[in-house]
């Protein structure tokens, strides 16, 4: 591929080549999951962009950021808004975060996680929509190592959210920090406590498995699957998230969820910020 990254190839090839043309830049074996369906070898994977009715000329992916990991460098990930004209002519978007591995010239996995509620009208070459961003992030002092940011990671899933620590929770964030969801924007401590405790009254028994982390020195990406029963309604059901973000120096200071919140057990009206919009407030 002769672009800078894997991304810009297959952002070229949606867009211009239709689905055998965006099948031609993965392995014969690749594997594709989009919300946690899979899509294994050409075929499948090309059948799967047919499906979606996506026509070449009538698509733009539009890359916010993309990075590769500092230990395996064959894996990847971008945040990315897809454009694409609807049933009715007009384009939507969406925005997703993406993990790929690039192995050998050819793409030998990659996986797609939909930000549902990011759904919006569009005009085709619209600018991209703000980001929720802190005011500002330090340059990093150094590279973090694995095993750090896994502890930091473990620390603030596992012994805050899902023990509803919101003290261990704040710990592991900087004062400006930042998280987004599909339902809400937690700027600061004061918000994330508020979070934390809106979590720990509506959710139970969470478990947290993490797949892969892939870290750039600049960004992170954590793959994971979040695992929990909603108090009122009963259901338990497995979120596979995609977060990236910025940790440095042992904190979080920007963090977004990218997962099928359309199949989460968690719901706009249980979390802090989604009650008062619901309640018009």
């Amino acid at each position: 591929m002769a672009e800078d990254t894997p991304f810009d190839a297959l952002a070229c090839a949606w867009r211009s080549g239709g689905p055998e043309q965006v099948a031609s830049l993965c392995h014969p074996n690749a594997t594709w999951i989009v919300d946690g369906r899979p899509y294994r070898g050409r075929a499948e994977i090309s059948a799967y962009l047919r499906s979606t009715g996506i026509m070449p000329h009538h698509v733009r992916i539009l890359v916010r950021r993309a990075f590769h990991d500092l230990r395996e460098p064959e894996w990847w990930v971008a945040e990315w808004a897809l454009r694409a004209v609807a049933d009715d002519g007009c384009w939507r978007e969406v925005e997703q975060g993406v993990m790929l591995r690039f192995s050998a010239g050819q793409i030998a996995h990659l996986r797609i996680h939909n930000d549902h509620r990011s759904i919006r009208a569009v005009e085709a070459d619209a600018p991209l929509r703000d980001e929720a961003w802190p005011s500002s992030i330090p340059p990093r002092t150094r590279n973090m190592t694995y095993d750090e940011i896994l502890a930091v990671h473990y620390r603030h899933v596992r012994q805050g959210w899902a023990r509803g620590d919101a003290e261990t929770v704040v710990s592991c964030h900087a004062p400006e920090s930042l998280i987004q969801t599909s339902f809400e924007v937690v700027r600061g401590h004061d918000q994330l406590r508020r979070a934390v405790r809106a979590y720990d009254e509506n959710y139970a028994d969470t478990v947290i498995t993490v797949h892969r982390v892939v870290y750039s020195g600049d960004y992170l990406a954590i793959h994971q699957t979040w695992s929990c029963t909603n108090r009122k309604t009963g259901v338990r059901a497995d979120d596979e998230d995609l977060n990236i973000g910025v940790m440095q120096d042992g904190r979080f200071w920007r963090w977004r969820e990218y997962y099928d919140s359309t199949r989460s057990a968690q719901t706009l009206e249980q979390t802090v910020f989604g009650a008062k919009r619901m309640d018009g407030n």
